[in-house]
């Protein structure tokens, strides 16, 4: 579609929505009011139809895909007609590349009527039956109550596809919505139940692309069920067509990517499930302003603003009908604040914990009142303060609709929101005080993710605190930016501030002097740490505990032997610094926040060591803490749960580490916090697990945003874009896109810098000899086995036994792709033999040993062992892939097939 279409097209669906906004007998003066020009009224009329047809549910199209233009395609015409086990009986519904019949299973001794769908031939494409007997078997995989099942299916005589579903009695989901006059909360409760459905198919990887009223039945007994779950991407794909009502789509229901030719993804179900809820809804006088504000996230034109999938929309629902918080706002400050006033919620747990961080930031100010108690000025002005504190946290929190007496909580969000707004229409008359606020609001707004606001808050906090000439106040509100630019992913402008920050601590004396500076250490060394200049903050830190003696508390001590782990390349020796701190903690009794920070730290040491069981024990140890110290959508909590994925990952627990990382995704999602190196990081781990699940084709956009996201921020010879990159580079030749692989694996390697580690050369190396032997690449993948035998060679404990199995398994590929069948056969069987699966990595490294040890029996005419391979493949893919399907697993089954016809074939 080219870009006058695509604007048509989006200017026919804001009319088409003036139009649904009218009363319906105004309809029609109301458009002819418009004086729209031709092409443009012919696009609109197309989608009121769509609206018409969506909401009977039975589309009145006048010819198939592949009848004459302007014959009109008579009703019923097909009855009597046997397609497969089928009779078909009488036409229930029509559309443009679709007919289907109510029809009669014969030659059975049971009775069982089901619906018919005759797809039109175009649906075959250049792929033709293949690809049609794959994704009918993927649709089959669906089992949920409400989704119509498929029961059979296939290809008839005459060539014609065709999909035998459920037989559904009842009514569309609009029409019984109408029929029946549904309040709003009883159209809402239907659509959890429709949500519910569509997040099953989520779940497994499948998305439908035409959700509408017309889709959905409400059968007899009351509840939702969804049909052609998976035909709109039959349809739609390798069908050449160029107009808008030739794609599988519905105009009025279909998202803005379906027109513009973006990524189909779950979040395009999401905005025909908004439509969808909005034209439900819309008969209600009036809806709750969370309801508004539920549908407006779900019709959000960017697919990367709305609810990630059915799941999170249908969890907002439930919390609208429960009368709690919903996670749907409007991005502008003042709506929190109207949302806020809107229901008084009480001093619960969010408000609580929001009341508690502000009384430890204020705390010092009573703390100087009584200090100064000889001095009857000074006392006055810090008592003052000190009730100003006072009064602008009750001010804050307490702020409610006295008219109602909803007892919900709200997001902390919606609490800073209200104390901005508070200090921004009454601003404090103290500036020291004024700073000391906007400084704790501006923290926690960068802790939930929110940096352009925190950042102005910051930038407020400092015209105030260079009123007052108080040197702790100036060093606290930089390591505050400093921590910002951490956030951001920009470490040269974070060392920058902390620098000034640990120079104005300086010129502090005793007690104050030691906490700015341990706090300004901390954030400077995770900055160091990113610039790749982590041996320098070893030493800093070194000489810092050394020097300052017994000056530190305990828990000052603690905090800078935990920085020195970040530093310290050497798992065993950061695990020692970690013991220490655990026995300090004994001693002296810490924080949860000290507990949760220890624990975080000691699961990713012990991955590094292979103690997997330890890793995922401190990292749920970890989880419990965050939930506690962190409640909530925090970026906090959300970096521990990408940190417990990683954890059971590693350990090869793939379903939970797979919920792990959905539970991070959800919560970064809700916060909007879709640029920082944290997301990045997130997106890049989950991406690495699904390619180590087989499921190449959906990791690919994932670890390609992270390698982008890494690039621009960190630059291209960063550990961390180089990460990226080479795993981008492995799953693409995983997903059969040999080219690009390679382009991506020559780009890491020049991008390689000199001081690299032995490590990332040889991981580097291994990933390119993996990447051309997927190519068929023998000569090329030898060379880089050499590379990865030199390194080894230099230093054997890069090489742990995933590793190792992963390099024999090219090794002998690379045999068998030079006709050395003999010998690739032993290094084959030799390779998978006494593997232990709870070893960090082996499991994925075994399926793929299995898989190229199949296609090297394949090659070489074997077919009884190849297929004995294909299935242990499959198997392991299955054992821990939790229900999720790809073209790998579609494939593995062709190939069991195939292998066994021709093992038959020779007996």
């Amino acid at each position: 579609m080219d870009a006058d279409e695509i604007r048509r097209w989006r200017e026919a669906d804001r009319l088409f929505t003036g139009w649904l906004d009218q009363a319906e007998t105004d309809r029609d003066r109301w458009l002819l009011a418009q004086n729209l020009a031709a092409e443009l009224l012919q696009a609109v009329e197309q989608l009121i139809e769509a609206h018409h047809v969506a909401e009977t549910g039975f589309p009145v199209l006048e010819h198939m895909a592949g009848a004459d233009e302007g014959q009109p395609v008579a009703r019923n015409q097909l009855a009597g007609r046997q397609i497969g086990d089928w009779l078909l009986m009488e036409e229930i519904g029509r559309g443009g590349m679709s007919v289907v019949y109510k029809a009669r299973r014969i030659a059975v001794d049971f009775e069982q009527l089901a619906a018919v769908k005759l797809l039109g031939l175009a649906v075959l494409g250049r792929e033709g039956s293949q690809r049609f007997e794959q994704e009918r078997r993927l649709l089959a995989r669906l089992r949920h109550p409400g989704i119509a099942a498929l029961i059979d299916g296939g290809i008839a005589d005459d060539g014609t596809p065709f999909l035998v579903m459920n037989l559904i009695e009842g009514e569309t989901l609009a029409r019984y919505c109408q029929q029946h006059s549904l309040n709003w909360s009883s159209c809402v409760q239907l659509m959890v139940k429709v949500c519910d459905a569509v997040a099953h198919a989520h779940q497994n990887l499948m998305v439908h692309r035409d959700l509408k009223p017309g889709n959905i039945m409400v059968a007899s007994n009351g509840d939702p069920v969804l049909l052609d779950f998976g035909i709109a991407k039959l349809l739609d794909q390798d069908v050449q067509q160029t107009h808008t009502q030739s794609r599988a789509l519905t105009p009025g229901y279909a998202a803005p990517e379906q027109f513009d030719g973006g990524a189909i993804t779950t979040a395009t179900d999401v905005y025909a499930l908004g439509v969808t809820l909005k034209a439900l809804c819309r008969p209600a006088k009036e809806l709750p302003r969370d309801l508004h504000n539920i549908i407006a996230m779900a019709l959000r034109p960017e697919a990367g603003r709305r609810y990630p999938d059915a799941r999170a929309l249908g969890e907002d629902l439930r919390r609208l009908l429960d009368r709690r918080a919903v996670m749907a706002t409007p991005d502008s400050a003042g709506y929190r604040l109207r949302a806020f006033l809107r229901r008084h919620r009480g001093l619960a747990y969010a408000v609580s914990a929001t009341a508690l961080a502000l009384l430890i930031g204020l705390g010092s100010a009573l703390w100087q009142a009584q200090r100064a108690s000889l001095q009857a000025n000074e006392a006055q002005r810090q008592a003052a303060r000190a009730t100003a504190a006072r009064d602008f946290l009750f001010a804050m929190i307490t702020a409610g609709d006295r008219e109602r007496n909803e007892v919900v909580d709200p997001p902390v969000s919606e609490v800073i929101a209200r104390g901005i707004v508070e200090l921004e229409d009454t601003p404090l008359g103290d500036p020291a005080l004024h700073a000391e606020v906007a400084t704790l609001l501006a923290q926690m707004d960068t802790s939930l993710g929110q940096h352009e606001r925190a950042g102005k808050l910051f930038d407020s906090a400092m015209r105030s605190a260079e009123q007052t000439h108080d040197v702790e106040l100036l060093a606290n509100v930089r390591i505050g930016q400093g921590l910002l630019a951490n956030a951001r992913g920009q470490p040269e402008q974070a060392i920058a501030l902390f620098e000034i920050a640990l120079a104005e601590a300086a010129t502090l004396a005793g007690v104050e002097r030691e906490r700015v500076r341990v706090t300004a250490l901390s954030g400077w060394t995770y900055a160091m740490e990113n610039l790749g200049r982590g041996q320098e903050a070893q030493t800093r830190l070194a000489k810092t505990l050394e020097d300052t003696g017994n000056v530190l508390s305990a828990r000052q001590r603690n905090e800078l032997i935990l920085m020195q782990t970040i530093v310290t390349p050497d798992p065993s020796q950061r695990m020692a610094l970690l013991s220490r701190v655990q026995e300090g903690h004994r001693e002296h009794p810490a924080t949860p926040g000290d507990r949760l920070f220890l624990a975080s730290m000691m699961a990713a040491a012990a991955i590094q060591l292979g103690q997997l069981d330890e890793a995922v024990r401190y990292a749920q140890q970890a989880s419990v803490l965050a939930e506690r110290v962190h409640p909530g959508n925090t970026n906090r909590r959300a970096r521990i749960y990408n940190n417990l994925g990683t954890a059971l990952s590693a350990a090869n627990r793939m379903a939970e580490a797979d919920a792990a990382y959905a539970t991070a995704e959800a919560i970064y999602r809700a916060l909007g916090d879709l640029h920082s190196p944290a997301f990045a990081a997130l997106v890049h781990n989950r991406g690495v697990l699904l390619r180590d699940l087989g499921v190449a084709e959906s990791a690919v956009p994932l670890i390609a945003q992270a390698s982008a996201m890494a690039a621009a921020q960190f630059g291209q010879q960063d550990r961390r874009s180089l990460i990226a990159l080479r795993n981008l580079a492995m799953a693409r030749a995983e997903a059969g896109d040999n080219a690009q692989a390679e382009q991506d694996w020559q780009l890491a390697l020049q991008s390689l810098p000199s001081a690299a580690t032995a490590q990332d050369r040889y991981n580097l190396f291994m990933i390119g000899a993996h990447v051309a032997a997927l190519a068929g690449r023998a000569d090329r993948a030898q060379l880089r086995l050499d590379e990865v035998d030199a390194v080894t060679l230099s230093t054997p404990e890069v090489a742990a036994v995933a590793q190792r199995m992963r390099r024999d398994t090219i090794a002998a590929s690379v045999l068998s792709l030079n006709a050395k069948q003999n010998e690739a056969s032993r290094m084959f069987a030799r390779v998978a033999s006494g593997t232990d699966l709870t070893e960090a990595g082996v499991w994925s490294a075994t399926w793929r040993h299995h898989l190229a040890f199949a296609e090297h029996l394949a090659r070489n005419g074997d077919a009884q062992s190849a297929r004995a391979q294909y299935a242990k493949t499959l198997s392991l893919l299955e054992e821990r892939g939790s229900g999720i399907q790809s073209r790998l697993h579609t494939r593995l089954r062709g190939s069991i097939e195939s292998q066994g016809d021709q093992e038959r074939a020779r007996h």
